[in-house]
Parts: structure tokens; sequence; C-alpha cells
């Protein structure tokens, strides 16, 4: 194991542990112990990954919660709280001043759907789409389980993809979005791919979901889709100045050229890597 890595580990454990359980999370730690009468629970995603990038206060959204129980048992438990089923195979939760989406361990997307096979909670690190959502922190014994490249993908700014199937294309591609152009993080090759191909595809239809649902300081409600388009594009001959390669042609690869076969998609492709 890399010590370092290990280090980080412990360190992320204990500062979720004592926010969960101080004043600013403790409706956090309340919830999660009344879900521990369940089976045991773990929170991942959104929580851990702001923790492990910029800290506690970075920390902005909803709380995941997977819960390793009989799907029956916790649908009772959270209709008695209150909690509404999502669309996703799990429920939708407010319990104090946070939200939480929270799901049984079988129920999670992935595994219902046989993408995943799971035995434990420590699993649930390879049903995530970006790796650097590959991380949980398990509310009972308070111990970090992650990817291998979770620390790598935190640490040098460059998100992939760690699972591929996913139930919300367009949501993931203006997910993507907003990593690349909010968090001013790079993509690795296969998540360039996975974009450059969605953009050339459902471009007005990512740049809309994501002015609809808040997810892009950078893009506002009406944004122009081929804006949109240079933009990234930008980013593309940016890289290939700074990592010395032959500069990048806009002149080959604009708005205009998005549904060519082979061109600008395949471009874009080289160009980010």
């Amino acid at each position: 194991m890399n010590i370092s890595h290990h280090l980080r580990d412990r360190g992320l454990s204990d500062d979720i542990a004592e926010f969960i359980r101080g004043s600013q999370g403790s409706e956090i730690g309340a919830l999660v112990d009344i879900l521990g009468g369940a089976g045991d629970s773990a929170i991942f995603g959104g929580l851990p990954r702001d923790f492990a990038r910029e800290g506690r206060d970075a920390f902005n959204s909803d709380v995941d919660v997977v819960v390793d129980a009989s799907p029956d048992v916790l649908d009772s438990l959270l209709r008695a709280l209150g909690g509404q089923r999502n669309r996703f195979g799990g429920y939708r939760l407010k319990y104090g001043r946070f939200e939480f989406d929270i799901w049984a361990l079988q129920s999670t997307w992935a595994v219902s759907h046989g993408y995943v096979a799971v035995h434990s909670l420590d699993d649930l690190v390879r049903t995530t789409f970006f790796d650097c959502d590959a991380v949980i922190f398990h509310c009972r014994t308070q111990v970090i389980t992650r990817s291998d490249r979770f620390w790598t993908s935190i640490e040098q700014g460059i998100v992939d993809i760690n699972l591929e199937a996913n139930p919300h294309y367009i949501g993931t591609l203006a997910r993507t979005l907003k990593i690349l152009l909010d968090w001013r993080q790079d993509l690795g090759p296969k998540l360039t791919s996975y974009l450059a191909e969605g953009m050339a595809r459902n471009s007005g239809e990512i740049v809309d979901y994501v002015a609809r649902n808040g997810l892009g300081r950078r893009l506002a409600a009406g944004s122009d889709p081929h804006a949109v388009m240079s933009e990234l594009y930008e980013h593309a001959a940016i890289r290939s100045f700074t990592e010395g390669s032959p500069p990048f042609n806009h002149l080959q690869c604009g708005p205009g050229e998005v549904d060519r076969q082979n061109s600008c998609v395949e471009r874009l492709k080289v160009w980010w890597r």
C-alpha cells in the first residue's frame, strides 16, 4: 500500500467523522445512527470526494448513503422517516439541513442492473462513473475504502471514467462539463472521448440541462452550445501549447465541424490526450 495514501485515508476518515459528529454535520451523524438499525451504512461519492479535494468547506451537495440491509427493511424505515422513492432505485429524504439519497446495497443502480456484483459495502467503489467518486466512508468503523486510482485522481486533478455504464447519460455529460469548466480539472482519455462524442451529438440538450439544474457557474441559462464547444476547443489548444504538442488548429475543429464524422470529435480526442 502507498504509505502516503494510507495516511491520507486516515486524515480523510478523521475529518469526516469529526464533521458528522460535530455541530456542522450532526444531522448526518444522527441519521446514520438511525440507519444503523437496519444494517451497516456508508457515505460515498460527493461528501468524501469534496472533503478529499478541498476540505469540508468545499462540501455543498447532497449526502449519498448506502445501507447493507434488506431492501424491504430499509423501505419500511425510510417511509416512516418521510423518504420518497427516487428514479434510480433509492430514496430521497430531507433530514435536518441536509438532503440525502439513500439506497439498500442491492438496490444501487449498477448492482441492480447487473454491472457490478457486490458482496459488501467495499464493492461500491466499482460502481461510480467518475474515478474521483470511488471512495466510501464506513459509518460504523470509520474506515475509508477507495479505488486504487482515487488519490491519484485527486492529487493530479485528472478525472476519468471508473464505470462507464450509468443511468443518466445527459446528466453525466453535464457533470463532466462542470468538472472541466468549473472545477478546472483535467480529463483522462476515456472521459475525454466520452465528452467529445456526447457534445458532438447532444450539445444543446447538455447545456440546457446544466443551466436548468444550476450545475455550472460558467454556463448561464440560454448559453449557446457552440460557445461551450469553443471553450472545449480552447482547452485543447492550451493543452497542446503547454505540453509541447503541435499547435491545435481550431479552424480544422470548430462548432461547424461537430456533425462531420471523424473530424471534430476525433481531433478533440487526440488533442485532449
